[in-house]
């Protein structure tokens, strides 16, 4: 009841359409005319679309603009970079141009971001190439990457740029940005040559198939009034907001609509010319086709229609401007061929300009369908066979990511790619970029160690070339920051501290000379005041004698007083150095204490809180080194150096009461001197005072002896401290070399810290890196990595992950555990965008089936008729994608493209469907049954049409190779060679033979019916 209802439907619509054929003809050219007045163009309506390519929550996309808000103005969504280059050496003219073109771009509305070169020649420099022949500069625009509006944006910044270079000046734009703008538009200059194309393909075809220019003039106006109307309608629904419209939405309309509505055209054509075979008058035979063949052709719409509107659930943005643009171009394909079409038809055939040229099947398709009917099974292997050896080349299938291969190399991004790599590093403006939030600032001694460890941990990675950041801004470690170095330093000021008690030591020699000369001359003190009293008491004998012992005595004091000097400079040069050296060996001890910290720490993070780093081998003997290191320094070192300190310090402060002590016996020896020149003075007066001389002399006796214990002393003190100099300087001697081996160690990667003075946070070196690599705030530092291979590529973007990866291991279990890690940069772009293209493949293909499946399931209402049918296009796809696989990845060296796999999936199961659907209606016309003969009469009758239609849509596909863009090549080559494996294996020999093979079991669960 439902299918007569049907039916019934489209038979009124076809009659209406017949009987009002003239108004239906100026109804339809009216509406065209008003919309494409009306409507602005598809290409200035996708013009003002912002959709990007990937999604702006794709987490690439979610850090670019968290750089822009921390490093950036905020307002920037994509970069680009301006590349220039001078033979022979930038000039001051250049220099000039780069930075009046700094004032320039910020005048510009849509530039966010232009890197200042005029205020800093740190940063002049960097973006300078060592030859000194070319520069770059970055710009940040407002347009997301992929956004038709983008294009816009980066033509300006193109305009901008060029009008004021220099002569003799190369300049160029490029970037991913600017990637992407230039292949859209390649793309869009490249329609009007595939639209050509296209139609001189299928005016070729027609003519071969109808041979008559009224015929083929009436199908190719239709479709071109429905190319007009699906591109007036698709912008329509762009300005209301209800699409998604981009650059690349024009050009597949363009061929889906040629060959869709050449399709259906084809259909009606060839029920119309079956019926005035039989002599049905041409209103009619126009009235039955539309009325027969509208159900068919509107279930073929239908999957197409659901097909690509499943796009719309995509997440990237090529999909989502794609798909349902073509959904509603097929809509109006749809409407316009089942009312324009029998009304053309209807006026034609009047005036007998559509005419069959010819009655009958070709021989061709009787013979083919007699095998088929025959020997079905042997015909079904023969289709399998090379569908399936096609299908096993489709685990091959690796797709491209390079949007820079699938355009010319003369493209302006292209040319600046090449320009930066004649000058700069591989990836020098194609980086990637780690970031590391925290919710507190990031300029401490502990923090910056622990950006430098994740840093570190990055540089190990296989395939990438340099990390750069706050603590390597030139690709490599601070020096002066590493423990290796910092222990080297105190292993250095320990050698300079031995060196100088080596210098003490002749000090300390001539101190033991100066108190053993003072030793004996208080002993000859002491002989001659013990003289002097027995010549007093003998001064009745003479005296002469007594003059002798004053001379002795003048002369012992002049030898007493030859010494003292010598002994107070060794004192003062002895506690000197123990000085310095007690200062030296506790700034050792401290400094030395830091490091062995870091080594702490550093042990900790790897043996308790890193889960992998027992597994791998190399971790695993780093962390063991670092803890021998770790406990020898903490252990042996630390102590023995705060021991020496201590000992220096109470020589030192020993030395300087020495030197007091020799400071008061050279005063009192001085007092002596005096004494004895006034004892020889007053030698008149000896003879009157012989009883005081007498006592005087006892006492000088007791005064030098006493002087003489005092010097015994002296002279074993300074002894004592000669001899610990020696072995105190062996000491420090080993804990430098010592310290020199820890140092070597330390420097390596593997084992070595990191500490950065706060100090060094006021350096002007550290500000200089500070602006590039952390926030105003502190709380975001960004990691720039350049990778070793093409940043495009698919082994740069499994990269990204790992890089993303290393930071967020290495940051486990310390104070920036909780800190947020994103990654971004090209190649994090397109890991996203693999991500994205594979989620949506499953999503539209699982979407998709399911859409043409029901479909075939009410329109054919039978269970394994829709399996079986479902299952041939799935195969003809796989098969495509193997085609497509070995031409393009094995023998041109040319991946697919990331975007070719889903649409071509959509396109074929949906367009193989139409063929295969408009193929089973008719067997289930002629053989209701399950009939052999009915279905090769059906065969039979749609062979020619559906090869014809499956030519002219293979062709229309085909006919996107004329384009500049390989995308558009891949995309035309393998959806027109499915449709070509579709049309001559599938349709004409895989589905008759499994049909026949199945008999009336094709229409289960339905019961088989005689035909009437």
């Amino acid at each position: 009841m439902h299918q007569e209802q049907t039916v019934g439907r489209f038979a009124r619509l076809a009659a209406f359409a017949v009987r009002r054929a003239v108004w239906v003809l100026l109804g339809w050219l009216l509406v065209a005319g008003v919309l494409n007045v009306a409507v602005p163009q598809l290409e200035d309506v996708a013009a003002r679309d912002s959709t990007p390519v990937v999604p702006t929550y794709a987490p690439s996309i979610e850090a670019v603009h968290a750089m822009d808000r921390a490093f950036g103005s905020g307002r920037s969504h994509s970069f680009l970079v301006i590349a220039m280059e001078r033979e022979g050496g930038l000039t001051r003219a250049d220099t000039a141009y780069a930075r009046h073109l700094v004032t320039e771009l910020r005048a510009d509305d849509d530039v966010a971001f232009v890197q200042d070169v005029r205020r800093s020649p740190e940063l002049l420099k960097a973006l300078t190439s060592r030859d000194g022949e070319a520069r770059y500069v970055q710009v940040g625009i407002t347009g997301d990457t992929g956004a038709p509006s983008s294009i816009q944006q980066v033509e300006a910044v193109r305009s901008t740029v060029r009008a004021h270079a220099p002569p003799g000046l190369r300049v160029e734009v490029t970037g991913p940005t600017a990637t992407i703008v230039d292949v859209a538009t390649g793309i869009e200059h490249s329609l009007l040559r595939i639209t050509i194309v296209t139609v001189l393909v299928i005016a070729v075809i027609l003519l071969v198939i109808y041979r008559s220019f009224v015929v083929t003039g009436l199908v190719l106006g239709m479709v071109g009034l429905g190319l007009g109307l699906a591109r007036a309608v698709t912008s329509l629904l762009g300005i209301s907001g209800v699409l998604e419209v981009s650059t690349f939405t024009g050009s597949f309309v363009t061929g889906v609509v040629l060959g869709a509505g050449t399709d259906y055209a084809i259909f009606l054509i060839s029920r119309y010319h079956e019926q005035r075979r039989l002599g049905v008058p041409p209103a009619m035979a126009a009235r039955v086709a539309g009325t027969r063949v509208g159900g068919v052709i509107a279930a073929s719409a239908l999957t197409v229609m659901l097909g690509t509107a499943c796009l719309a659930f995509a997440d990237l943005g090529f999909f989502r401007t794609t798909g349902p643009a073509l959904a509603v171009s097929v809509a109006v394909d749809l409407v316009l061929s089942l009312t324009l079409l029998p009304a053309l038809l209807a006026l034609a055939g009047a005036r007998g300009w559509a005419e069959p040229r010819s009655a009958g099947h070709p021989r061709f398709w009787n013979a083919l369908t007699g095998l088929v009917v025959a020997a079905p099974a042997r015909m079904l292997a023969v289709a399998l066979v090379p569908l399936l050896a096609l299908a096993l080349c489709y685990p091959l299938l690796e797709t491209s990511f390079d949007e820079r291969g699938v355009q010319p190399d003369d493209t302006e991004s292209n040319q600046g790619y090449a320009l930066l790599a004649r000058h700069f590093p591989i990836n020098e403006v194609l980086p990637d970029f780690v970031l590391v939030t925290a919710d507190h600032d990031l300029r401490n001694a502990r923090d910056l160690a622990l950006l430098e460890q994740a840093a570190g941990a990055v540089a190990g990675r296989d395939g990438v070339d340099l990390v750069r950041g706050i603590t390597r801004p030139l690709g490599h470690p601070i020096t002066r920051a590493s423990v290796g170095y910092q222990a080297g330093v105190v292993g250095d000021r320990l050698q300079d501290a031995s060196r100088r008690v080596a210098s003490g030591e002749e000090g300390a020699s001539a101190l033991v000379d100066g108190a053993g000369r003072l030793d004996q001359g208080a002993g000859r003190l002491a002989d001659g005041a013990g003289r002097l009293g027995d010549g007093a008491r003998q001064a009745v004998a003479g005296s002469g004698r007594l003059v002798d012992g004053t001379e002795q005595l003048a002369a012992g004091i002049d030898r007493i007083l030859a010494g003292v000097p010598a002994a107070v400079d060794g004192s003062d040069r002895v506690a000197a150095g123990m000085g310095d050296l007690a200062d030296g060996l506790q700034a050792a001890h401290d400094q030395t204490a830091v490091a062995v910290d870091g080594l702490g720490l550093a042990y900790d993070a790897l043996s308790t809180k890193s889960l992998t780093c027992g597994l791998d081998p190399a971790c695993r003997q780093a962390r063991d080194g670092i803890r021998q290191i770790w406990v020898a320094e903490r252990d042996r070192l630390l102590p023995a150096l705060q021991r020496a300190a201590d000992a220096a310090r109470r020589l030192a402060d020993g030395t300087v009461g020495l030197h007091a002590g020799l400071t008061r016996l050279r005063s009192a020896l001085q007092q002596v001197r005096d004494g004895a020149d006034r004892l020889r003075q007053g030698q008149q007066q000896f003879g009157r005072r012989l009883g005081d001389l007498a006592s005087g002399a006892d006492r000088l006796a007791d005064g030098a002896g006493r002087l003489s214990a005092g010097a015994d002393r002296v002279e074993g003190g300074t002894e004592q401290v000669a001899q610990s100099l020696p072995e105190l300087r062996r000491g420090m001697e080993r804990a430098a070399a010592y310290l020199h081996r820890t140092g070597a160690v330390a420097r390596d990667p593997a084992v070595g810290g990191f500490y950065l003075p706060p100090a060094a946070l006021d350096d002007p070196r550290f500000a200089a890196a500070s602006g590039l690599y952390l926030s105003e705030d502190g709380r975001t530092a960004r990691l720039m990595v350049l990778g070793s291979t093409d940043a495009f590529g698919r082994a740069a973007a499994q990269r990204s992950d790992d890089i993303h990866q290393a930071v967020v291991d290495a940051l486990a279990g310390t104070r920036l555990e909780d800190a947020t890690v994103q990654s971004t940069g090209m190649a994090s772009t397109n890991a996203d965008l693999a991500h994205y293209a594979s989620t949506d493949l499953r999503l539209v293909a699982l979407l998709a089936l399911l859409a043409v499946f029901l479909v075939l399931l009410v329109v054919l209402r039978s269970l394994v008729a829709a399996v079986l049918l479902l299952g041939t296009v799935v195969l003809s796809y796989v098969s495509a994608i193997g085609l497509a696989t070995l031409v393009w990845q094995v023998l041109l060296d040319k991946p697919l493209e990331w975007s070719v796999p889903a649409l071509t999936l959509v396109l074929l199961v949906a367009v193989g469907a139409d063929y295969n659907l408009l193929l089973t209606k008719r067997i289930h016309e002629e053989a209701p049954d399950g009939a052999a003969a009915g279905i090769a009469r059906a065969t039979v009758v749609t062979g020619g049409v559906i090869t014809s239609a499956g030519l002219i849509f293979a062709g229309s596909m085909l006919a996107l190779m004329a384009g500049s863009i390989l995308t558009l090549a891949q995309m035309g080559f393998t959806i027109g060679a499915g449709l070509l494996l579709d049309t001559f294996l599938v349709r004409s020999l895989l589905v008759p033979a499994a049909a026949t093979l199945l008999g009336p079991r094709l229409w289960w669960p339905g019961h088989p019916s005689t035909r009437h």
